[in-house]
Parts: C-alpha cells; structure tokens; sequence
C-alpha cells in the first residue's frame, strides 16, 4: 500500500479550480484522444507518453497530481481514479498516490477507489473495483478485483 496521508481540509483556490475545469473538459467524447490527454495533464494528472484514455473518464478533482499513469496505458471509458479515500476505521479522509505502471490495460467502467500500486503489464476486467494493489503482469477482475491468472 502506498504512503497515504490524513486531509484536512481541501485547498480552495483558483489552481484547484483551473485543474477541476480541465478535467471535466477532458471528459468529453467529443474531443479527439490526443486533445483529452492534453486536458488531463494540465488538470494536474502526471500521463506518460503514448497512452489511450476513452471518453468520460473521471479523475480525482481534489488531488489529481497524486495521479500517476505510465507509458502505454489503455484507459478506457467509464473509468473513475480517485487518490483520496474515506477510512472507516477512524472516520477521516485520506489522500494517497495511483501510480498506474507501464502498458496496463483498464476495463470499461472500472473504479480505482484506494491509493493503490497496479504493475507493469496487469489487465484488470471491466466493472472491477480496485482497492488494493495489483502485482505486474497479472489479471484481475471483480468487485472487489481479485487474482484471476498470470499472463
């Protein structure tokens, strides 16, 4: 599991609304792939070269720069990553960093939902839930996401 730390409260500024419209932009079907990537990172996402991102993909507006995503992914659409996440045991928010490893492939309408590590080359099925961290190489499905087979 990744370092996670306890939030606060949330900065409120005008660079955190800058962030947040970039990203909404960048949900739209209507732009073409590359316009979308562009979108996400001046939104704050920290995208490696070479990755697809389908339409309607929603990433953390609070902290989308603890949002990490290798070379060759293939997002597809539907997807929600969040970096921050509600702990039950103590009642408190949380925010901790995705790092999303190189030509990971994520199914549609996935939901990345804890700070979580996902390794090089791991396919996770669409409509999973991820919650924790995923070894490289690996196929991961359901809700929540669990081992299915080695590639």
């Amino acid at each position: 599991m990744n370092d996670t730390s306890l939030i606060e409260k949330p900065p409120y500024n005008l660079k955190r609304i800058w962030r947040k419209v970039c990203i909404v932009v960048g949900k739209s079907s209507l732009l073409p792939p590359r316009l979308r990537i562009s979108c996400y990172k001046i939104g704050g996402v920290n995208i490696k070269d070479s990755c697809f991102i389908g339409s309607n993909v929603e990433f953390d507006g609070i902290y989308p720069n603890l949002i990490e995503i290798g070379k060759e992914c293939v997002i597809t659409s539907g997807c929600v990553i969040l970096s921050h996440f509600f702990n039950t045991n103590d009642r408190k928010f949380y925010a901790g960093r995705v790092v999303i490893g190189k030509g990971v492939f994520i199914g549609m309408n996935t939901l990345i939902v804890n700070a979580v590590n996902i390794g090089d080359g791991a396919v996770i099925g669409a409509g999973s839930i991820v919650n924790r961290d995923i070894p490289a190489g690996e196929i991961w499905a359901g809700n929540p996401a669990r081992f299915i087979k080695k590639l």
